[in-house]
């Protein structure tokens, strides 16, 4: 393949649809003379003359009319490209990738990329179930544009956006001892085998941290690293479960489960979004996240707006 200067062959173009040097100098904003030595470098590399000059200006040569039919497909494709991406910037289309766990991708996002289909039907989603820090360790890896987790953390080359707070609500099946004592003490949940998450994840360890802050150890009965086999399992009365209110609120709601209010200082987790802080995002993407926090604080698109409205030297964002 020969190593062209793309440049060289653009002065070679301009020069003959403008049938003169000094013409085509004026359209590319160069020197006569350094367009003249550009298309002499061309010619050169080439090995073929592609002008024929004269004191009237130039016409093509033979070989010169050859290359001027590429050259028009060439940079005709060159603009169509230009168009093409400048469109897609615009557009909202294309594939987003997202790693979370199985409690938010069963209960939340079901709701939230129905939404977000209706409004972009062009956009094609995947969901991708991990436990844990699998989810990011798929997001650090590129395997997903994004990573929404229950959980806050410092991850180097990641940023992350808190999303919302979710509440952990303490439950039971109605018909176990603790639902008709309506009130409890932490201790008194210590005489109670739990349903609960795996040893080791992100929500047991906040679950059982919050417990030690308290005084009071439990134990466990079932563990599971998911959240809808442990809601179940609480529903079928195998033992009290500490679960977030989105996957329990139906039940609630029906009876089929019963929260347990105890004299304890609210339990919660931080829904982080996170993504990779070096990654330059397409418009897709973008708007991807403003849609995301917009539905948990409707008024963020609202000021995302105003600061992009803002002319320079306004308020810092």
């Amino acid at each position: 393949m020969h190593d062209m200067n793309l440049r060289h062959f653009r002065s070679f173009y301009e020069v003959a649809r403008a049938g003169s040097f000094t013409a085509g100098a004026r359209t590319l904003l160069v020197s006569q003379s350094a367009l003249s030595v550009q298309v002499r470098s061309l010619e050169e590399h080439l090995g073929v003359t592609l002008l024929d000059r004269s004191k009237g200006g130039v016409t093509l040569s033979d070989a010169g009319r050859v290359a001027f039919q590429y050259a028009e497909r060439v940079f005709g494709e060159i603009e169509n490209m230009v168009v093409k991406l400048r469109e897609s910037e615009q557009r909202v289309g294309g594939n987003v990738s997202v790693a979370t766990v199985n409690s938010i991708g069963i209960y939340v996002l079901p709701r939230i990329l129905s939404a977000f289909r209706e409004h972009y039907p062009e956009v094609r989603i995947r969901i991708d179930f991990h436990e844990g820090e699998g989810v990011i360790e798929r997001l650090v890896a590129g395997r997903s544009d994004f990573a929404i987790v229950p959980w806050s953390r410092r991850y180097n080359n990641l940023d992350g956006i808190r999303l919302a707070q979710i509440k952990m609500f303490l439950v039971v099946a109605p018909g176990h001892p603790l639902a008709a004592e309506g009130r409890v003490s932490p201790h008194e949940l210590e005489r109670h085998a739990f349903v609960g998450y795996q040893d080791g994840m992100h929500t047991r360890s906040m679950i059982d941290a919050y417990f030690r802050r308290l005084g009071v150890s439990i134990g466990y009965g079932i563990e599971s690293a998911n959240a809808a086999t442990i809601k179940h399992m609480v529903m079928a009365g195998m033992g009290p479960g500490v679960l977030p209110e989105f996957a329990v609120a139906g039940e609630l709601r029906r009876g089929l489960l019963i929260r347990i209010e105890a004299p304890l200082p609210l339990m919660a987790q931080e829904m982080m979004l996170y993504y990779q802080r070096t990654r330059s995002f397409a418009h897709t993407r973008r708007e991807f996240i403003e849609y995301l926090r917009s539905w948990f604080d409707p008024k963020s698109r609202i000021r995302t707006r105003a600061r992009q409205a803002e002319p320079r030297g306004g308020p810092e964002a």
